[in-house]
């Protein structure tokens, strides 16, 4: 669903039928568009997910001004006293090509001083590192990792490029560099449609990456569950 062509009650409402017949922990808003490509629609809806009683996680690729932190650190409070957690994600693909293949999205500097600005909350910050794309160098990679690390991020979440039949997500990707990634069709269970499409990853490059992220002190997490369930975690044991 795109949230930007949708009204935000329409889609809350929807949810909230959802949620009264389901069991689950935490809510992820903004895995199919950015809540902060409006950022007064994305911090009233997170609002008013935030009083469900569940953890919530949001993701972005966007600045944050200082209203919004403002608006978020009343959120992490109220969530605090309901014992739930408010944690984000912060995607970056690359870095250098950056303006190459995100044309219109803001840069991974500005992306940086976002998650520099959410941890001066103390709300904990990941960043998604997916998908891996063939095209990209591994020194691209490591230095997004240098940079992203510095900032204090919680954690990076690696993760594979999917691609429909259409090709609409790999257009900017050399063909023979597609060719030569490991490919398999699968169901994406992470969208709302679950369609299946192509699942592009080198595995061995992806743990390559991995241990490149823990020799320099960062934690890696495959799936954004298994980052959200450590939030969780280490929220229990503090």
């Amino acid at each position: 669903m795109g949230l930007s062509r949708v009204d935000p009650e329409e889609v809350l409402t929807q949810f909230y039928a959802f949620a009264r017949g389901a069991s689950f922990e935490t809510i992820q808003f903004g895995y199919d568009g950015d809540p902060f490509a409006n950022p007064a629609r994305g911090l009233a809806m997170l609002q008013r997910l935030s009083l469900l009683g569940k953890h919530v996680n949001f993701s972005t690729k966007g600045h944050i001004n200082e209203t919004g932190l403002a608006v978020l650190a009343e959120i992490q409070h109220q969530m605090q006293l309901r014992h739930t957690t408010l944690s984000t994600l912060v995607s970056l693909s690359c870095w250098d090509s950056a303006s190459i293949v995100e044309p219109h999205t803001p840069s991974p500097i500005e992306r940086i001083r976002t998650v520099a600005s959410i941890k001066s909350l103390n709300i904990p910050v990941f960043i998604a590192v997916r998908p891996i794309l063939p095209h990209i160098p591994d020194s691209e990679y490591v230095r997004l990792i240098t940079e992203v690390l510095l900032a204090k991020c919680d954690g990076f979440i690696l993760g594979p490029l999917y691609v429909d039949d259409r090709g609409q997500f790999a257009r900017f990707i050399p063909s023979n560099m597609l060719r030569q990634t490991p490919c398999r069709k699968t169901v994406v269970s992470w969208s709302a449609h679950a369609p299946t499409w192509t699942r592009y990853e080198d595995e061995a490059r992806l743990h390559r990456l991995a241990a490149v992220i823990e020799k320099k002190g960062g934690r890696v997490f495959f799936s954004s569950a298994d980052a959200m369930a450590d939030i969780i975690q280490r929220s229990v044991v503090a």
